[in-house]
């Protein structure tokens, strides 16, 4: 048998190796040269460990997680430590520098974060001072914050809304990002709330109730005012109880369409020949009546419950009541005039026009010209025919 002689020192390190090293002590050798030959592996070794984490066993990087602000300028220095050869000496960043900072070949991270988030930053550290030798590769957790809290700018408005109708809460707000959102009613979780504006694409009466929105990032926590949500309940609909009568005018008159309705929280849209031209109420009143007033008139009253249109009504507007000539028959004046057929009027006289007008019939106005016989008691009177409601 031959014998292979192993210096004691060489022994350790192959010991140091294991199990790889049991592999290189039964594998055949160089006989004349046993030492180079255990050597050879020694070296080999390494180079297949290629670190000192993988060949005498880092214990880890110091510290293991920093914190950093963005904007803020920054240093610490980290240190890895391993049994067998110490503190590395020299340090280089492989990944994951926040953009702003830098790592020195001493270790030191140093800069003014720009961007905020979490960082893996990977360090190599070396067992010569010149980035040589044995190394090891280990992450420290690096998180960059922001230098603003979240802060709300604009509140959530209350909001009332009819069953079934879409409702939106809305908060506008500043801070660094990541902000995590998150809608509360009545201190619990709204399920999938997590935007500026919460949105309810049909309200009901369950959903009525007190809301805000809670605003999350690195620096702080903030709460939105609360903002009241009221999903009114089921109503009927109005009904009409009085519809609304056409007229037929004369030039220059006052005149009002009325509508009487039931119902709760009433209102009223006018129109003529299907446009708008009122919204004041149950009653739409025009002080001066002109042809082009004229036309097809409705309103439509609404509220929570639905909506009801009134009648269509026509209003006609005529030209001004005009006198013929006055001719005399017998002892009276035969006086005529353009009154409307279905229209009350006040015929009424007076010496001159200063008045006073004394009333000398009512008149229904008839199809054509409308009479009235009037004695002969004067030689100087005036009249006129003034058209009633």
């Amino acid at each position: 048998m031959k014998r292979i002689l192993i210096h004691s020192h060489i022994l350790a390190a192959f010991l140091q190796l294991a199990p790889l090293v049991r592999v290189a002590q039964t594998a055949p050798g160089v006989i004349a040269a046993p030492t180079l030959f255990i050597l050879r592996w020694v070296f080999g070794t390494a180079a297949v460990a290629g670190s000192m984490h993988g060949l005498s066993g880092a214990t880890g990087v110091v510290p293991a997680a920093v914190r950093a602000t963005n904007g803020v300028r920054t240093s610490v220095t980290f240190s890895i430590t391993s049994p067998s050869h110490g503190t590395a000496r020299s340090y280089s960043a492989l990944s994951g520098l926040p953009p702003g900072t830098t790592l020195s070949t001493r270790g030191t991270l140093t800069g003014t974060p720009t961007a905020s988030g979490p960082f893996t930053l990977r360090i190599r550290g070396w067992q010569t001072t010149s980035l040589g030798g044995n190394w090891s590769d280990l992450n420290v957790a690096l998180t960059v914050v922001g230098a603003n809290p979240p802060v709300v700018t604009s509140q959530p408005a209350s909001l009332t809304v009819a069953p079934g109708q879409p409702a939106s809460l809305t908060v506008a707000y500043s801070g660094d990002q990541p902000v995590a959102l998150r809608w509360f009613k009545e201190d619990l979780e709204v399920k999938n709330a997590t935007n500026a504006t919460l949105t309810l694409p049909s309200a009901q009466a369950a959903d009525s109730g007190r809301y805000r929105l809670r605003l999350i990032n690195d620096l702080g926590t903030v709460f939105s005012d609360w903002a009241t949500l009221t999903v009114q309940a089921t109503v009927a609909k109005p009904v009409i109880s009085v519809q609304p009568v056409g007229r037929r005018l004369h030039v220059g008159e006052a005149f009002a369409l009325q509508v009487s309705a039931s119902g709760t929280d009433l209102t009223y849209a006018w129109t003529r020949d299907g446009v708008v031209v009122g919204d004041s109420g149950s009653t739409l009143s025009l002080t001066n009546a002109t042809v082009s007033l004229a036309g097809v008139y409705r309103v439509r009253v609404t509220n929570p419950g639905g909506s009801v249109d009134s009648d269509a009504v026509s209003v006609s507007v005529v030209g001004p009541v005009l006198w013929d000539p006055p001719t005399q028959i017998s002892d009276s004046l035969r006086l005529t005039f353009n009154g409307l057929e279905g229209r009350r009027y006040a015929v009424e006289s007076a010496g001159n026009l200063s008045g006073p007008f004394t009333p000398l019939a009512e008149m229904m106005g008839q199809a054509g010209v409308t009479v009235l016989f009037d004695p002969i008691t004067s030689t100087n009177r005036l009249y006129r025919a003034r058209p009633l409601l």
